[in-house]
């Protein structure tokens, strides 16, 4: 879920370099949704899993595979939209110029990348159920 955020939020920044369509915006929104829905899903069932079948069970891992697989077709599906949307290599140049010439902007770019990598890869407690 994380990593998808961060994802959605750097789309969200950078859409602005693109002159996309009403329509287009629309792909993106309702891309962005479908995955952060469906990794909201995943974990519903993931946790109702472990729920009702604490010990490992084939059906119970099939469950979670499903759901984890639903996850992952969606975000394949998400990046091929991006590529599609997104790959231009000219407005790739102007996003280098922008922050290039706006120091600001590429500090505040910078800290928010620091904040992400350390909102994804820095283990985070799961508040009652963390062991001490």
């Amino acid at each position: 879920m994380r990593f998808h955020l961060c994802a959605a939020f750097y789309v969200l920044i950078f859409m602005r370099f693109y002159d996309l369509s009403k329509a287009e915006k629309a792909l993106v929104y309702i891309v962005i949704a479908a995955v952060i829905s469906l990794e909201a899903l995943n974990t519903a069932v993931e946790a109702i899993v472990d729920l009702v079948s604490p010990e490992h069970k084939r059906l119970a891992g099939i469950a979670k595979d499903c759901a984890a697989g639903a996850v992952l077709a969606a975000a394949v599906g998400a990046a091929a939209v991006g590529v599609a949307l997104f790959w231009d290599v000219e407005v790739f140049r102007n996003i280098g110029k922008y922050f290039a010439e706006n120091i600001i902007m590429l500090i505040l770019l910078i800290v928010s990348v620091i904040a992400w990598f350390c909102v994804i890869f820095i283990p985070q407690g799961k508040g009652k159920d963390k062991k001490k």
